[in-house]
């Protein structure tokens, strides 16, 4: 049997909003990288020869330059902003790809998540004792495992890759340089895009990692799970005696209303029911006040006191009872059964007024 110590309980509602409020969420950093990577290797291969002819028009720009006669300071300021408009007209549609699947990537993980604790700094990640034992946490050494891994993946695609294309690596020698630069290339785009994949698949399973291991790190001990609960909805001692003072506390306002009712049904000794009617102000009897066993007892000790008829109808007061409840009206259904004891109560006030 699991001890309190251990946790076997699941993450409650709160803990999980404690815990994205604090920017711990599962997200695996491999994901964007690995997505980068590959939009880069995608966004260089369709857009790459537009940068390439921009830097090829800077370049001859510059050099143009070289001979003008009166190279004075706006001919610089000028330069420098043709330069700098044609690179970045090359460099932004790369640059804004990368910034689009990096935000794609991290909402398809976490969503939209924003900590103001994430924020703040925490001195215990500097302390060097914490520091070494991270060291050698399970965490850390599944982290060196999956980097001595890709590590790995990635030194032998770029050996196989090269061994494969050596032959042609080495009639570069003899090529001009615009050959030597598109096999090269076509060379690294290739690696990088086996490389860039393999990577997205490891990062997916490092993401499912992640996930699995963010669930188990927000386990609650059943004795976490109870201080939530006490703080959540208080102690349950405390609100047993709340709950016994507001039912004391209504008991009293309603043994203050009994004098007030015209008729009081009773079980005659087990049940006693209230009832209040006033033709002018209500649509219909109500009961005012209700009671058991010996709440009944005093119902009726009440009624005695402020002589208050009180009327047998065994039937009547147990539907009452169990249908109604205070300060509410009878039920259309009981109108007929209640009318016939609020007649027969007009009936003994008539005679008691003409005797």
């Amino acid at each position: 049997m699991a001890s309190d110590e251990e946790k076997t309980e699941e993450p409650t509602a709160k803990k999980k909003k404690e815990s994205v409020e604090k920017g711990q969420v599962a997200k695996s950093q491999d994901v964007n990288s690995a997505l980068i990577l590959l939009s880069g290797v995608l966004l260089m291969l369709f857009l790459g020869g537009s940068m390439l002819i921009q830097m090829k028009d800077t370049m001859g720009m510059i050099c143009k330059n070289l001979f003008y006669k009166d190279f004075d300071a706006d001919t610089f300021v000028g330069l420098l902003m043709d330069i700098s408009f044609k690179n970045l007209k090359g460099v932004l549609p790369i640059m804004g790809g990368f910034m689009i699947v990096g935000a794609i990537a991290s909402y398809s993980q976490v969503g939209i998540v924003f900590s103001r604790k994430a924020l703040i700094p925490d001195f215990k990640k500097i302390n060097p004792l914490t520091g070494a034992k991270n060291l050698i946490s399970k965490k850390s050494l599944v982290k060196t495992a999956m980097a001595l891994v890709k590590l790995s993946i990635m030194s032998g695609i770029a050996y196989i890759s090269i061994r494969k294309d050596l032959e042609p690596l080495m009639e570069l020698v003899s090529m001009n340089t615009e050959a030597v630069f598109t096999s090269a290339s076509g060379l690294i785009f290739g690696i990088t895009l086996k490389i860039a994949i393999i990577l997205l698949i490891l990062a997916l399973l490092d993401f499912v990692y992640q996930r699995w291991q963010h669930s188990k790190d927000l386990m609650m001990t059943k004795n976490e799970v109870k201080q939530e609960s006490k703080q959540t909805d208080g102690d349950p001692l405390v609100k047993s005696r709340i709950r016994a003072v507001q039912r004391e506390m209504s008991r009293k306002r309603m043994m203050q209303a009994i004098p007030e009712a015209d008729v009081i049904v009773t079980n005659p000794t087990h049940y006693a029911i209230a009832l209040k009617y006033d033709a002018a102000t209500m649509d219909a009897p109500k009961v005012i006040g209700k009671g058991v066993d010996l709440i009944a007892l005093k119902i009726r000790e009440v009624a005695t006191k402020h002589d208050i008829p009180i009327v047998e109808d065994r039937i009547l007061a147990r539907v009452l009872y169990s249908t109604v409840d205070i300060d509410s009206d009878v039920p259309p259904k009981l109108y007929q059964a209640v009318a016939k004891v609020l007649s027969y109560v007009y009936q003994l006030r008539n005679i008691v007024a003409n005797r």
